[in-house]
Formats: C-alpha cells, sequence, structure tokens
C-alpha cells in the first residue's frame, strides 16, 4: 500500500465521519449510512444549496420535420438527449440503471455511507480506488458540470471534474441538501404510479435524461432510439443492461464500436440484476448466451442537414432562419439561434412537401447530372401562391458542408447570401414582368405600340426623378439588342410574349427609373447580395443578380392577384415541454392593384400559349402564365411560371463564374445558343404537370379593358417633324403609325417633312391606334404630267398643295390630257316691255329690274 494510498483512505473515513456528524460513532453505523435520523437537517449542516441545482435546462436534439409533422429531414443537438419523464422509461431501464451504479439508492439519502466506508477500506487494503458516488451524486456532478459547460465557465468544468477530496466532501453536501430539499417538496413514499411522486424517483428520473451513454449520446431516450430503434419506454431486461452498462465508460463500453467490451460490461449488468433479484436464473443465462450483435439495430441520427437526403438544403435555410432571425434571438428567450436548434429541444414543422420535393430532385437530376461535364448546375424553388409557404427547395449538387465531395457544395443556389447561398445570377428576361407592372400601374396598356427598333438611347433621355434632373448625364449611349427578330413597331403584349429586348426599353425609357426600382421591391425583387438595387437603364433587363427564391417571389406576387407574402419555411416550432415557441409570421400585403397584376398575369399567359415558352405548355391543356429568362450573353437561363396552385421558378447556370452556354453540351444536348426554354422551361413543365397531377385545372386571371386597351391618350402634334423622329414622337406617346405613310409633295417645305397626321394633334385616341401622317416629297405627282381621265379639270386634286387652281404654270405646260372646258356663249337678253332693264329705277320698279306686283 502506498503513502498516498493509506491518507485517501484516512481522510475519507474521517470526511465521512465529520459529516455524519459522529467521528468514531460512524464506525458503528455503516448499514444506518447518512440516512433517516442520522441525516436529518442536512440542508442546515452544510452549505445552502446551489440556485444552479434547483433548475437546469438540459440541452435536447432539435428535430425538423416536414408540413406533415411526420417526415424527419435532420436532428441537431450540442449532446443528443431526448428527456423523458420517468412514466416513459421502462422500469427494466431504472432497475439496470440502480443495481449497477447504486444499488442501495433507494435506502440512502444521497450518500451512502456504507458504500464509503467500503471505498475507504478499499483505499487501504488494496491499489484499487473506488469512488462510491451514488446516482444523487453522479447527478450533483453532471448538473455542476452541465451549467459550467453552458456558462462557458472554464473554472467550473474544472472544478466540477476535479479529483480533490475538497470537491467530493462538497458532492457529499450538495447530494444530501439535494435529497432533502426534494423529499420536503415531493415527499419520500414512492408508489407503484410510474410517474414521479417522490424525491427519490425525482433524482431517478433526472439522472436518467443526464447521465452520457455512449459517444455524444446523453439520456436512455437518446440510447435507446440509436442502439435499438425504439423509445426507451420499449426497452426489454437484455437492452436495459445494455444502456446500463455503458455509462461508466461511455468510450470503452460502447457495444457499436466495441461489441467485445460492451458483452462484458452487459453480463456484469445481468449478474447484478441477477445477484439482486431482479431478473431470474433462466432469464440470466438467457442473456448472458445471447450474442449482443442479435439485438443491436443502430440508429444513427440524421444529424445536421447532409442527413437531410431529399431536403439538405432546405434544411439548412431553415437552420440560417433560425440563427438569424430576430424572433428567434430575442432577449426573452434563455437560449438564442444556434445555441436554440441545438439545445432547445424543439420540433420544427416547416413548409416543404416531401412528395413535391423528390419531384424535382428527379427532375433536376435528369436534365443536368450532378457530375455534368459543363459544370453546368440547375435549383428549383416552388412556392403556394397565396401564402408564400415554401413547397420545394432543390437543386441537383449534393449539399456537404466540407464542399470536399466530388459534385456536392455547401452553397444553396436557391437563396441570397446571407442565408447561405451566394450572390445571385442576372435574372435577364425572368425581369420584364416588373417592367410590365411598372408600365400599366403608369396608365399604359398592353396592346398599346412601343417601338421595337434597334436604336441608340441616348444617356440624357432617360428620366430618374430621384437622382435629378440629369442623372446620366456625359454617359455613352445604349444600343441593345435582341437575341433574334422582332425589332419592329409592336404591342407591348407581342413584346411580352416574344421577349423583344429593344420594345422593353422603349418602354421602360417612357418610366421613370425610380419607378422601377419602387415596383421590383414591391414585388419582391432585391439583390443577393444583399447590395441596394441600382438605378441604371441597363436595369430593364435584368441584369442585377437575384435568387431563385427572389424571382419565384415576384411571380408569387403576380400570381397573386398582386398581394405579395414573404417566403416562409417555418410553420410551427413547439419547445420540449411542447409549449409553442414563437415563428416568424406570415406576411402578405397588397402590393399591386389586383388589375395591374392580372394584366401582367395576361401577358405571362401568352408567352405560354404562343410566344417563347409555346413548347412547355402543360399537360391537358391546364392553363398557366410564364416567362423565360436569358441573360447576357446566355450565362444563366431561367423559367418562372405558376397556375393557381403552384408557383415554380428554375434556374441554370454555371454557378461559380459567368460562362456562356453556347456552342456547348450541356445535359446531353449540343447547342448553339441555350435560352430559357431549351433546358429550364422543359423542367418547370415536368416539375409542374407531376407536381399538380389530380389537381383541378382553374382558370388564370383575364385583364380589364383599361389595361388591355388602356384609356384614351393626347395625340400628339408631329407636324414639321422629319418622318424618323415622327415615328419616335407616335410611338413613345402610345400610338402607332401606318408602314407606307402617304406622301405630297410640298414645294415650301423640306423633303420628309410630315405635313399632315390624322388624329390631329391634341385630340383623344386610345393606345395603340395608328396615326397617319403625310410625308413631303420633291417628287411630283403623276398627274402633273399625266390627267387621269374622268377628272373634274376645274377640281383641285386631294394632295395639290397650292393655294389658287389651276396652277399657273399649267397655261403653258399642262399635264398630258389635261383641258379646261370651253366657257359657254354670252347671249344678250330681249328687253320685256313690262319690266324695265335691270337698274331703271321706273315707277312701279322695285331697283332690282323686276316689277312689283305685290298689288296686282
Amino acid at each position: 500500500m502506498t503513502l498516498v494510498q493509506l491518507l485517501t483512505g484516512l481522510l475519507l473515513f474521517v470526511a465521512f465521519s465529520v459529516m455524519g456528524g459522529f467521528l468514531i460513532a460512524g464506525l458503528a453505523l455503516p448499514a444506518v449510512t447518512v440516512a433517516g435520523s442520522a441525516a436529518n437537517g442536512t440542508s442546515e449542516l452544510f452549505e445552502e444549496l446551489p440556485t444552479e441545482l434547483e433548475f437546469t435546462d438540459l440541452p435536447q436534439q432539435s428535430n425538423i420535420y416536414d408540413r406533415s409533422g411526420k417526415v424527419l429531414l435532420a436532428t441537431f443537438y450540442s449532446q443528443n438527449r431526448v428527456v423523458e419523464p420517468l412514466e416513459n422509461i421502462s422500469p427494466w431501464i431504472q432497475k439496470a440503471v440502480v443495481s449497477v451504479e447504486d444499488k442501495r439508492f433507494w435506502e440512502h439519502n444521497g450518500v451512502d455511507g456504507e458504500g464509503v466506508l467500503s471505498a475507504a477500506v478499499k483505499n487501504l487494503t488494496s491499489d484499487s480506488s473506488p469512488g462510491a458516488s451514488t446516482l444523487t451524486q453522479q447527478l450533483i456532478k453532471n448538473t455542476l458540470l452541465q451549467n459550467a459547460e453552458s456558462a462557458g465557465d472554464e473554472e467550473a468544468k474544472k472544478a466540477a471534474v476535479e479529483t480533490s477530496l475538497a470537491r467530493k466532501i462538497r458532492e457529499w453536501s450538495l447530494a444530501l441538501a439535494y435529497e432533502d430539499s426534494l423529499d420536503a417538496t415531493k415527499g419520500t413514499i414512492c408508489t407503484d404510479d410510474p410517474k414521479v411522486d417522490c424525491g427519490k424517483e425525482q433524482v431517478l428520473e433526472q439522472y436518467l435524461n443526464i447521465a452520457q451513454f455512449g459517444i455524444n449520446i446523453y439520456g436512455v431516450e437518446a440510447a435507446s432510439q440509436f442502439y435499438f430503434g425504439k423509445s426507451a419506454a420499449e426497452v426489454n431486461a437484455i437492452e436495459a443492461a445494455t444502456i446500463a452498462g455503458i455509462t461508466q465508460n461511455p468510450s470503452k463500453w460502447d457495444p457499436d464500436r466495441h461489441p467485445e467490451n460492451g458483452t462484458e460490461r452487459r453480463n456484469l449488468v445481468l449478474d447484478r440484476m441477477h445477484e439482486q433479484g431482479m431478473i431470474t436464473d433462466d432469464e440470466y443465462d438467457e442473456y448472458v448466451a445471447t450474442p449482443i450483435e442479435d439485438y443491436l439495430d443502430i440508429h444513427h441520427p440524421k444529424v445536421s442537414c447532409a442527413a437531410a437526403t431529399d431536403a439538405p438544403f432546405f434544411c439548412d435555410y431553415v437552420t440560417k432562419i433560425i440563427a438569424k432571425d430576430p424572433i428567434f434571438n430575442s432577449d426573452d428567450l434563455s437560449l438564442k439561434g444556434d445555441d436554440l436548434l441545438r439545445k432547445g429541444g424543439l420540433n420544427i414543422i416547416t413548409t416543404l412537401d416531401v412528395s413535391k420535393q423528390k419531384i424535382a430532385n428527379e427532375e433536376l437530376r435528369k436534365s443536368i447530372p450532378a457530375d455534368d461535364p459543363s459544370g453546368f448546375a440547375m435549383a428549383l424553388v416552388a412556392l403556394e401562391p397565396t401564402s408564400g409557404e415554401i413547397l420545394t427547395m432543390a437543386q441537383n449538387r449534393d449539399f456537404d458542408p466540407s464542399a470536399k465531395e466530388p459534385n456536392s457544395t455547401a452553397i444553396n443556389y436557391a437563396v441570397d447570401r446571407e442565408y447561405g447561398g451566394s450572390r445571385g445570377f442576372s435574372p435577364g428576361s425572368t425581369f420584364k414582368p416588373i417592367i410590365l407592372a411598372d408600365w400599366l400601374s403608369t396608365g399604359h396598356a398592353l396592346n398599346q405600340v412601343v417601338s421595337g427598333n434597334i436604336r441608340a438611347w441616348e444617356a440624357d433621355s432617360w428620366r430618374a426623378e430621384c437622382l435629378g434632373d440629369t442623372p446620366f448625364k456625359g454617359q455613352p449611349d445604349w444600343k441593345p439588342a435582341n437575341s433574334g427578330e422582332s425589332s419592329t413597331s409592336q404591342t407591348v403584349l407581342r413584346a411580352t410574349q416574344n421577349s423583344v429586348n429593344t420594345a422593353y426599353v422603349a418602354m421602360t425609357n417612357q418610366l421613370d427609373l425610380c419607378g422601377v426600382k419602387d415596383m421590383a421591391q414591391l414585388l419582391g425583387f432585391h439583390r443577393a447580395d444583399g447590395a441596394d438595387i441600382e438605378i441604371v437603364p441597363s436595369m430593364a433587363l435584368g441584369t442585377q443578380n437575384a435568387s431563385p427564391l427572389t424571382m419565384a417571389n415576384v411571380a408569387q406576387t403576380i400570381a397573386n392577384h398582386g398581394v405579395r407574402c414573404d417566403p416562409i419555411a417555418i410553420l410551427s416550432i413547439t419547445d420540449a415541454e411542447g409549449n409553442d415557441v414563437a415563428v416568424p409570421p406570415k406576411n402578405c400585403v397588397e402590393a399591386i392593384p389586383a388589375e395591374i397584376a392580372d394584366g401582367v398575369s395576361y401577358g405571362m399567359q401568352q408567352v405560354i400559349q404562343q410566344g417563347t415558352g409555346r413548347f412547355v405548355q402543360l399537360a391537358d391543356g391546364r392553363p398557366a402564365a410564364g416567362k423565360t429568362g436569358t441573360s447576357n450573353e446566355n450565362t444563366h437561363l431561367w423559367f418562372m411560371g405558376f397556375t393557381p396552385q403552384l408557383v415554380t421558378t428554375v434556374w441554370m447556370g454555371n454557378p461559380d463564374k459567368d460562362v456562356p452556354a453556347q456552342f456547348m453540351t450541356i445535359g446531353g444536348q449540343w447547342q448553339r445558343y441555350f435560352f430559357g426554354a431549351t433546358i429550364s422551361g422543359p423542367t418547370w413543365k415536368n416539375f409542374m404537370d407531376r407536381a399538380l397531377d389530380g389537381e383541378e385545372k382553374l382558370p388564370l386571371a383575364t385583364p380589364v379593358d383599361t389595361v388591355l386597351n388602356g384609356v384614351p391618350q393626347t395625340v400628339p402634334s408631329v407636324i414639321g417633324q422629319g418622318e424618323n423622329s415622327s415615328r419616335y414622337i407616335i410611338i413613345d406617346a402610345g400610338f402607332q403609325t401606318s408602314a407606307n405613310p402617304s406622301t405630297r409633295y410640298d414645294p415650301s417645305v423640306s423633303a420628309g417633312t410630315i405635313i399632315g397626321q390624322s388624329p390631329r394633334a391634341g385630340s383623344k385616341a386610345l393606345p395603340g391606334t395608328t396615326v397617319q401622317i403625310i410625308v413631303a416629297t420633291d417628287q411630283r405627282p403623276d398627274w402633273w404630267t399625266n390627267w387621269p381621265s374622268g377628272w373634274d379639270p376645274l377640281k383641285a386634286p386631294d394632295d395639290y398643295w397650292g393655294s389658287a387652281w389651276p396652277p399657273a404654270e399649267f397655261s403653258s405646260n399642262p399635264p398630258n390630257g389635261w383641258a379646261l372646258p370651253e366657257p359657254d356663249p354670252i347671249v344678250t337678253p330681249t328687253p320685256d316691255p313690262d319690266f324695265p332693264v335691270p337698274g331703271d329705277g321706273g315707277e312701279n320698279g322695285n331697283g332690282n329690274g323686276k316689277k312689283n306686283r305685290d298689288n296686282d
């Protein structure tokens, strides 16, 4: 025996004797221990019970579920624990733990005097150093350690686990005081009721929930789920012995990692249970002979979103919301943000529709496999139109937080950078519905005609009142083009269905760019990088990066008749006690009038019916609205669209850098140029057809007459303008001109000058009305040299420009076939004797050559 062992043993003995108040008498009372009358008044004898023992929040696992609450997506924890009341824990577990950890648990009052004396003797007489800790002492130690860890108090953590005699004595003191306090509130009589109804059962319940039963497995519920795939209430005797044996050394006795060690320790527990009469001889023999592999059924928890095989990126988005949203970081919460998720024991019901999510996963991978040599990726977001609930959030890459696995990423391409996404992608022409909404809201119409001609737009022609009078002065002209034809004057409806860039630029030029920004924000658009929307002319063509979730939100507002609902991912949360936890509330506001949204919807319907999206019409004639999107150089390809039941946006592109989708193979397709309708559109269609299978076919909105045709506008004056400039004036005012205007020779003005128009300037006409113009020419009309047969030479032709007819020149050089008629001969009248000649003024005359016969 070493000197240290001797001193330790003596100190343990003396300390125990002092605690009991006896000194020598303690030797004579091993069976009584520190119980009954010897323990009375321990809360006064020793230090006051620390407040941290009165209430301890044990870290518990949180679980994220789909919208049904039945499909588990992922589990999160700092300690894998599920706290359960004693009535939900198998009696076999209770017996097994007591048998091996503290066989006199039901007899002592927190400290086992007999055990301490036995430990002291063994310390004095052998090389072993048993601690004789009761379940109550272990509970005290684990509680102090847990509180220190929760507070991040390193000194307290060291104090809780140090092996000094002072720490041991304090542990005894606290164990006695704690049981005394529980007895005072819970009572000392334990009945057969499975619920806690005495102090001892309270200690046992707390111990079974706080103790460690494996590598990062805490509490018997988590242990039961891990080792056997069942709840703690269902565990039988041999399983209970297996669990109970682990806690002494969770690494060494782990039956999963070390089945031989686990078997050895299980058999020891079974021996103690048999010795204490908990199991029969036959049961003992049967259990000891049973290989541990026969009943182990390891269920690894779906730890973190990497385990959420169906929706890992959506899962990650939910965790980011909990980490960042102010509602989860309120001062009223004891746990906040990520700590709330990993320690709060939450049950989180999300908006995810797993069936639709699986369809999205399949369709994206069919379109572009994760390992596609092109390096292009895809993402899809689907929303419920009337609520903004996120039903799917998928992409064709695997989720890997380390981003080390091939064809994997930690970046959620569907969301903003703040929530684990990228800086976003150029939406291209999917931004055009925003322009159209502002166009209609400022009194313009779908049937209004705009110029689709390619032209250079001067910097000074753009308006942005919030930036001053000439915000772009000195900047170079901008001359956008189209990806195809259609560079002609056309209605806005046609420009929408064919996604004509030049026409939309002409529309934007008639708007205030500050108003365009405001409209974008009203509809739900914002930049994925968090920066402000830039007010620049090029915003007309969707040059500012956004996420697929943002573009889905824009489409949702249109589909929902102008009511924008912020996207939500969480339906409800309850804590470990079943109490409701506040979640981000549903936020739906009327962003724009319904008639404006319905007008935009109608334009998007034409895209699918006969425009750039005509090849992705939904099955069985289901009505749908949509918009293709192709950014500059074909780098990002989009399709967003909706029915009354579902809004879906699909993005495709290289997520790492802008790579033109030109003259290459993507998803097994070789194309000179890829567009939004090439892969994204068909993917959208396939998803929508499957996701809506069995749903009622519902009609989409139709526009009111004023949105379709507009209200009468003032016809501008173009008299004196050149032909080209007059066309722009007329078109910019919302009207159209004939392709072949009439001409008239007029030497008084320069050729090409407008000398006539109809309707007249200042009159009112509906947008889209054709304004007929007459253009001056230096070519004389044909009748100048060849007079048409049958024309009256005394009447000037309609296109004659002069004032006197016939022209003086005709007297010397008349047109062929032209001649004035001969004048009638002059006849001198014979005087009537009864009537004087005019001016005679006779007696009966009236001064006009007629006789006054009034009196005849």
